[in-house]
């Protein structure tokens, strides 16, 4: 193999050298043969043949009837260099100056007007990314969640690679008619108008539980309105400390609820303003909220809280509806007692939906090592992307080696172009700062915004250069000795003014 690579060099060696030797000879012949007419003849002026006699026709120079001209040779007359032709000058001369890097001025307030520099303006990517993390293993899954909310974040961090909008591709689902419970509240409206404060306060009653069966669907102030025409039949029933107990719930329900001066007297206007001065007076507690996976949305009484994990919000003390909603997933709802200077936690386990459980499914198989060692796009990677209308699909698998430690490896598609990164592998024991989660997700990022070559990471991972292969060597030889047969003939010259041979060293 070595002797193969001397002698495939050599024969690009001589690939490079023999063109411009043949150049050399043929500008030597061409200089030769266009010297006699080179020469300046004199034309004799002829005399006016007064006698008849004919005019003796002077030979032209044999030499030169072979040669038209010289110029395509050489490219002009070599005793007589052609003038330079005259540059094309512009209107305004461009002239290549090195530009110094502007300034930075510290504390330099933001001007609003002011266009921003594409050199201080981040690249956005052109696509939304869809991000998964998958286990290779069952004892691998806490992991792979703890790596995709990982990479996810570092992704997120700058603001500059949009993610696909799992609430747009998975919507929540319509909420769910009360129509039984609406009934119930209707039946005790009517009840209530016609002074029937018994079966009014039944209806009501169960209109309340009805409502209450339902924390994820329910509106908040029509519960409140509930409890409070619970108390105000209570009221009327001669139960003081029921339509006192009904009235505080109104007003955890709902801290808006008022009761209508049309519709109730002053007794319950004043028995509810108590209730209400009750309510407000008491000492907050405090909720925490936890879900899996975690990044869910908490609201309660309608009103966003903050996303999980939540932990010591404030909230007023009383029975509280928290509902727990994550795109993709089975909204979680449930009543909690939040009790007056304690706290109160609530534990969601969100299932996916089967939108969610089909494209989780596909994204496992796209983080198979089958799919991984693939030279084409899978099939369950391009169906990801179209079912989330996403042009990059950025999967990390994880896996266990022999001795049980964690490993991860990340690989990212351009469905467009169908590029790839590969190779970017994860240490999750912290040990290797360069493989860490941050790292893999900024060469993501690099890779989404087209800052590094989707094949760096393909090359590296082969572990052999071009230098290195076999059919490299046999290329490069036989392309030498093709070549070299070419010039071979090329620098036959036979006293042709042309020469169809180019493209050599010196042409």
């Amino acid at each position: 193999m070595n002797t193969f690579r001397r002698l495939a060099l050599l024969l690009t060696l001589l690939l490079a050298v023999l063109p411009a030797h043949a150049q050399t000879t043929r500008k030597k012949a061409a200089r030769k043969k266009a010297t006699p007419s080179s020469k300046v003849v004199k034309a004799k002026k002829k005399k006016p043949n007064t006698k008849g006699q004919k005019t003796p026709v002077t030979a032209e120079p044999t030499d030169v009837q072979d040669v038209e001209s010289p110029q395509p040779l050489v490219f002009g007359d070599p005793e007589q260099p052609t003038p330079p032709e005259k540059p094309v000058t512009t209107d305004k001369p461009t002239v290549a100056t090195p530009v110094p890097p502007p300034a930075t001025k510290p504390h330099e307030p933001v001007n609003p007007n002011a266009r921003p520099s594409l050199a201080n303006t981040p690249a956005v990517a052109s696509g939304t990314v869809a991000l998964f993390s998958v286990a290779r293993t069952p004892a691998t899954t806490e992991a792979a969640a703890r790596l995709e909310g990982e990479l996810t974040r570092h992704l997120q961090r700058g603001g500059d690679i949009p993610f696909v909008d799992l609430g747009t591709a998975f919507p929540p689902p319509e909420p769910t008619p009360l129509t039984q419970a609406d009934g119930l509240y209707d039946e005790g409206r009517a009840a209530y108008d016609n002074l029937d404060p018994e079966a009014a306060e039944t209806k009501f009653r169960a209109a309340a539980e009805a409502y209450e069966k339902s924390p994820g669907d329910f509106r908040p102030e029509r519960l409140g309105e509930t409890y409070l025409f619970l108390g105000a039949a209570r009221l009327l029933n001669g139960d003081a400390a029921g339509a006192k107990a009904a009235f505080v719930r109104a007003a955890v329900a709902e801290p808006s609820t008022r009761p209508d001066k049309a519709l109730f007297g002053q007794d319950v206007q004043k028995a509810f303003e108590d209730a209400r001065a009750e309510v407000s007076a008491r000492p907050a507690g405090t909720l925490v909220v936890e879900s899996k996976p975690a990044g869910a949305k908490v609201s309660v009484r309608g009103q966003e809280l903050g996303v999980t994990p939540l932990r010591g919000v404030t909230v007023p003390a009383g029975h509280h509806a928290v509902v727990v909603t994550l795109p993709g997933h089975t909204p979680h709802a449930e009543y909690t007692e939040v009790k007056s200077g304690a706290s109160a936690q609530v534990k969601a386990e969100l299932s996916p939906g089967p939108g969610l459980t089909a494209i989780r499914d596909a994204s496992a198989r796209a983080g198979s090592q089958a799919a991984f060692d693939s030279e084409t796009l899978p099939p369950d990677t391009a169906a990801i992307a179209d079912r989330l209308d996403a042009r990059y699909v950025v999967v990390a698998a994880v896996s266990q080696d022999k001795k049980g430690r964690l490993k991860a490896e990340l690989q990212a598609w351009d469905v467009r172009t169908q590029a790839r990164l590969r190779g970017v592998d994860i240490d999750l024991s912290g040990r290797e700062r360069d493989q860490s989660p941050e790292a893999a997700a900024q060469q993501a990022r690099d890779f989404i915004q087209g800052a590094i070559s989707p094949r760096v990471a393909e090359s590296g991972a082969s572990g052999q250069s071009l230098l290195k292969r076999p059919w490299f060597w046999a290329v490069v030889g036989g392309a030498a000795a093709v070549t070299a047969g070419a010039v071979f003939v090329a620098t036959q010259d036979k006293g042709r003014p042309f020469n169809p041979i180019t493209g050599g060293t010196g042409f």
